[in-house]
Parts: C-alpha cells; sequence; structure tokens
C-alpha cells in the first residue's frame, strides 16, 4: 500500500468465529467484494471531485486498485502512486484533499449493516 496508511477493524476474531458458522460463506464473499468495489468506485468519484482539473493528471486515480484476499474475506483499496499520502493528508504547505478517509466512512457503515443483515444482529 502506497506511503504504509493501513486501516484496520477490530473485532475480527468474533466475526471469524460468526462466519464459520454461517450456513453461506459465499454471501459473506459476496458481501466484501461488492462493498470493496464500491470503495473503489466512491474513492475515485471523489478524487474527480476534490483534485483540481487542470491540475490533476488522474495518476492517483488511474492507479486506485482494489484487490481481494484472505479467501474473499479481505478487501483492500489502495491508491499507488507515493505522493497519495500528501494529497490526503497535507503537507505543512499544502491543505489535506481526504477522498479514501471520506469514502471509508460511508462505505464501511454499509457493509457493517450489511453483514448485521446476514448474520440477523
Amino acid at each position: 500500500m502506497a506511503g504504509g496508511i493501513k486501516i484496520s477493524i477490530s473485532g475480527m476474531d468474533a466475526l471469524v468465529k460468526d462466519l464459520h458458522s454461517h450456513s453461506d460463506p459465499g454471501d459473506v464473499e459476496r458481501i466484501v467484494r461488492k462493498h470493496g468495489a464500491q470503495l473503489q468506485s466512491r474513492t475515485m468519484e471523489n478524487m474527480d471531485a476534490t483534485y483540481t482539473r487542470g491540475y490533476s493528471t488522474g495518476r492517483t486515480k488511474n492507479s486506485t486498485a482494489l484487490n481481494i484476499t484472505n479467501s474473499g474475506l479481505t478487501a483492500e483499496v489502495a491508491p499507488g502512486t507515493d505522493y497519495f499520502p500528501f494529497l490526503e493528508f497535507g503537507t505543512r504547505k499544502m491543505s489535506a484533499r481526504p477522498t479514501l478517509g471520506p469514502a471509508f466512512d460511508v462505505q464501511s457503515q454499509m457493509f457493517i449493516d450489511e453483514l448485521r443483515n446476514v448474520f440477523g444482529k
């Protein structure tokens, strides 16, 4: 992941235990893939709206990739440019222009809500 930015969610042990007891683990894999793709799309849309036209080359947006790992239980969305952390968090000379963080805030809640529906919680 570019710049070493990593976001993790705690409580994974309990989730994995529930996943193994669920009657159709394919449901969870579909949910992870769906919300990973939506996170990627939402992040790229945020980049279109946030990065200044004429200044932006689209390199960061076009480098934003979705990677599904851990037998379909992990979705990672990561822009591939080395300078992405500077755009997301700013520098002492440049204001932050967050795109991934706001997308994650929205998408993670939708992801959690859908998992709760699947597990009836």
